[in-house]
């Protein structure tokens, strides 16, 4: 019932450390963004990764070149993604998800916060995360693509909020 009768138990370890060692190689490889802040395209990379890797550890069946070729695809893959991202705003659109402004000149933008699935509470739990006490006195709060909030209030100097969240990709409401 605890353990399978074939008894070759030694292949995990010896498929933990080469499955690590692979992927620290071909991750170290890759660089630095490819393990930069999640956002959902990232999630399902390492989701996928992760899932390929798991096989090879725990599957008598899945040879470790059979896994190399397969992670060091979904790297390659994910290289190549992110040069067409960097020349392609379509392309950028589809994959890696916008900033969506939740509140605007100490206004909620109850559309975006739907969209979102934020609720109030929330907003105000992200004020008062940054020590801001009233909604009057946020200039914006942006929702960024890997799920983190930013917060600009009266308080700071942030120069033109409108101009710098609009070169971010934020809709500013007109």
């Amino acid at each position: 019932m605890f353990f399978d009768d074939e008894g070759a138990y030694w292949h995990i370890p010896v498929a933990v450390v080469l499955g690590f060692l692979l992927l620290l190689f071909l991750l170290r490889l890759s660089g630095k963004r490819t393990v930069a802040q999640f956002n959902m395209y990232d999630m399902i990379l390492t989701f996928t990764v992760g899932s390929v890797l798991s096989s090879f550890i725990i599957l008598d069946n899945v040879a470790f070149l059979d896994a190399a070729i397969a992670l060091a695809s979904l790297i390659a893959m994910d290289y190549v993604i992110s040069l067409v991202i960097m020349k392609s705003d379509g392309v950028r659109k589809l994959v890696r998800s916008q900033p969506a402004l939740l509140v605007f000149k100490g206004e909620l933008q109850h559309a975006n916060m739907r969209r979102e699935r934020v609720i109030e509470d929330e907003v105000l739990m992200f004020m008062r995360q940054r020590g801001v006490d009233r909604l009057s006195h946020v200039s914006a709060m942006i929702l960024e693509p890997a799920g983190d909030v930013s917060v600009f209030s009266d308080a700071q100097d942030h120069g033109d909020v409108a101009k710098s969240l609009q070169r971010s990709g934020v809709d500013i409401p007109g």
